[in-house]
């Protein structure tokens, strides 16, 4: 409920910001590993615009996949489901680095002036 309620109140911030009243559309960015139960998400954001002006507001969710990067031969490659998968390229198991997957964020929002 915490992440929708930030996640509303920084679309409400720049809506009013852009002159607009009324929320539409929220599209959130969430990384593979970022805790993010987007079920959960949904039914937080859908609770906290009921009887509100942006009732009726959409929250699109794109889950971005685990992106990882050896810190030996600088290999990018995915993680699958875990951060402890051996280098396609080397074969080392340890010390990946996250390039992509533990991310929470607002990408796009569409609003009405009304």
């Amino acid at each position: 409920m915490a992440i929708a309620a930030s996640l509303l109140e920084i679309a409400e911030v720049e809506a009013k910001a852009q002159n607009c009243m009324k929320l539409r559309r929220l599209t959130v960015h969430y990384g593979q590993i970022s805790g993010i139960m987007p079920e959960a998400l949904e039914l937080a954001f859908a609770a906290l615009v009921a009887g509100t002006p942006h009732e009726g507001a959409k929250l699109d969710l794109v889950m971005l996949p685990l992106r990882l990067k050896c810190p030996f031969c600088q290999t990018v490659f995915s993680g699958a489901d875990s951060i402890f998968v051996p280098c396609p390229t080397c074969g080392e198991e340890f010390g990946h680095h996250i390039e992509q997957g533990k991310e929470l964020l607002l990408a796009r929002l569409e609003a009405d002036p009304s």
